[in-house]
Order: C-alpha cells, then sequence, then structure tokens
C-alpha cells in the first residue's frame, strides 16, 4: 500500500510538472503588424528569407494599413510589435500609458538617404516653394505631418499665408493631378511614381532633412513591453531577424528591391529607384537625434508633455 501510494504520488508530480511546463513552454506562433511601405522592407525581407524559422519561431503578418490601428493592436495584446508604429504616434501613447511598448529598431533618412519629396503637377507654374503663397499643399493625415509641412514652408512663407489639405495615400497623385492641391509632401515609391508616370515634378527632394531635422527618426519599429516580459525569449528571436534583414539589404540590395516589389505591390522599375531607407538597430540609434524629434513634436504642440525618449529603447542583449 505504501509503495502504491509512493508511487500514485509521483506519478501525481509528474502530471502537475507536465502541465506546469504545457503553461510556460514557448509559444510556437506570434503575430506581427506590418504596413505595405517599402521603407517596412526588414520585416518583407524576414518573412521571405525564413529568419523568423531560423529563430525557432513561426510569425503570422498582419497587414494593417493604419498606424494608429497597429498601435491599438499591441496595446490590446492583438500582435506582438509592429513595423512601424511612426513617433508621434508611439509619444502619444507613451504620455498618456508610459511603458506599454519599446522601440528595438528605428528606419530613417538622412541627407544622403531619403525618401520625401515635395511636389507640383506636371507643367505647374510654381517653380519655388516661396511662390506656395496662398496655394494648397497636401501632406498625409496628422498633426505630425502637418507640424513637418508647417516647419518646411516657414522657411519661405508666413505661417498663415498657405493652406495645408491632409490627404491619404490614395488620393494624393489624383488631387495633385486635377488640381485639388498645388503641391504635395509625399515619400516612397508614391512619389516616384508620381515622377514616372509624369503627374508630377519635384518642386525639392528631402526638404524634411534640409529643414526640419537631420537624421529623421521619426519611425521606430516596436514590440510590446508585456510581450517581452511574459515572453522574452520570443522577443528577443523576433528582434534578432529583423537584425539579420536589416544586414541582408546592406548586402543583397538587388534581392531586397525584387522582395520590396513583391510585398508593397509597386512594379520593379519603382522598387528598383526607390531609395532604401537606413534601419538603425537600437545599439546604433543616435539618441540624441530622435530626442531631437520629440522635443520638436512637444514644441509644435503633438505632444502635450516634455517626453525623455532614453526610456523607450529596449536592446538585444537587455531582454532577460
Amino acid at each position: 500500500m505504501l509503495k502504491k501510494n509512493c508511487f500514485l504520488r509521483i506519478l501525481l508530480l509528474i502530471v502537475i510538472l507536465f502541465i506546469w511546463s504545457c503553461k510556460n513552454d514557448k509559444i510556437n506562433e506570434v503575430s506581427f503588424g506590418y504596413q505595405p511601405f517599402g521603407s517596412n522592407l526588414p520585416f518583407f525581407i524576414a518573412m521571405e528569407k525564413g529568419f523568423f524559422e531560423e529563430e525557432g519561431l513561426i510569425v503570422k503578418p498582419v497587414k494593417i494599413v493604419s498606424a494608429n490601428d497597429a498601435a491599438n493592436a499591441i496595446i490590446n495584446g492583438h500582435i506582438a510589435g509592429n513595423a512601424t508604429v511612426p513617433l508621434n504616434v508611439l509619444l502619444n501613447i507613451e504620455e498618456n500609458q508610459p511603458g506599454l511598448m519599446k522601440i528595438f529598431m528605428i528606419k530613417a533618412t538622412s541627407s544622403q538617404t531619403w525618401s520625401d519629396y515635395l511636389l507640383v503637377r506636371k507643367g505647374s507654374a510654381i517653380k519655388s516653394i516661396s511662390q506656395l503663397k496662398g496655394k494648397k499643399v497636401g501632406c498625409y493625415p496628422g498633426s505630425a505631418q502637418q507640424t513637418i509641412i508647417k516647419i518646411i514652408l516657414s522657411h519661405f512663407i508666413a505661417k498663415d499665408d498657405f493652406v495645408i489639405v491632409e490627404m491619404p495615400p490614395s488620393t494624393q497623385l489624383q488631387g495633385l493631378d486635377s488640381g485639388q492641391i498645388d503641391a504635395l509632401l509625399t515619400y516612397d515609391d508614391l512619389a516616384l511614381m508620381a515622377l514616372e508616370n509624369k503627374i508630377a515634378e519635384t518642386l525639392m527632394e528631402n526638404p524634411i532633412c534640409k529643414y526640419v531635422v537631420n537624421p529623421l527618426y521619426g519611425f521606430p519599429y516596436v514590440i510590446s513591453s508585456d510581450f517581452i516580459n511574459e515572453h522574452p525569449k520570443e522577443a528577443r528571436k523576433i528582434i534578432r531577424a529583423f537584425y539579420k534583414a536589416a544586414d541582408f539589404i546592406r548586402n543583397n540590395e538587388i534581392e531586397a528591391r525584387k522582395i520590396m516589389a513583391k510585398w508593397v505591390g509597386t512594379k520593379i522599375e519603382i522598387a528598383n529607384k526607390v531609395n532604401l531607407w537606413d534601419q538603425i538597430k537600437s545599439e546604433d540609434i543616435k539618441k540624441e537625434s530622435l530626442q531631437q524629434l520629440a522635443d520638436i513634436f512637444y514644441k509644435y504642440g503633438v505632444t502635450k508633455k516634455k517626453i525623455n525618449t532614453s526610456s523607450l529603447y529596449i536592446e538585444l542583449e537587455k531582454i532577460k
């Protein structure tokens, strides 16, 4: 009887340990959000080249066009992270609910690598920014984009002498071509598409880094703080896969551009001409540059609180 009781106790202990291990076992599949922009190339590369699988992780790509929707999906635990959440969106969340997500990489533009163009309609009589006085200028929706275009134009025109028209990417080129707007601040393949199709002419390349901030650290890759705390091994795997993808882009540009065209849904001719954004790992980020942009957003009322951005980062070796 004693032996039988001892056996039952051992068996019960084994069952308890098995149940505990199942609850604490690594997760096999992770949902990760993305926007179909060429600048989010590291995510596309990591998916196509199997870098997540190399790390022993299955990642389910979740296409979320709106950055605000992506941020909400992270907060609600629907996705582990996103490529990318604009800095102004992250700061707005941070000032109300600090610590919900961490930056592990940033896509950046600079005076050497840019994606922003100030365009006018093909054949327009407008040949300089100062001629935008009294004109309508289109930009992406949101207070951050309004701030950026205001700063750029303020170097040439009084602040009340132009009208800003917020437009989603889907209507920007039509709005420019139809005369709904006189000029447009836009990015990446959309700008090149307008130039290739002779819808637009370039008024200025790279106005943001020339007149706002250089480099532009405006678009962080983020991961949920809860996910890091609850699944640190998987968080490290995600970050390592992104880092591999960033290295791959630098060493395999031709193939990387083909993958960009596939995921963005653009022509390879456009993908081949787009400037590839700098993909900066957390350990290599110039912290003062990100703080500078955060301070600009505070100055112009995009955020209501002045935020110290040093707490927003997570470095790979610090995830335990």
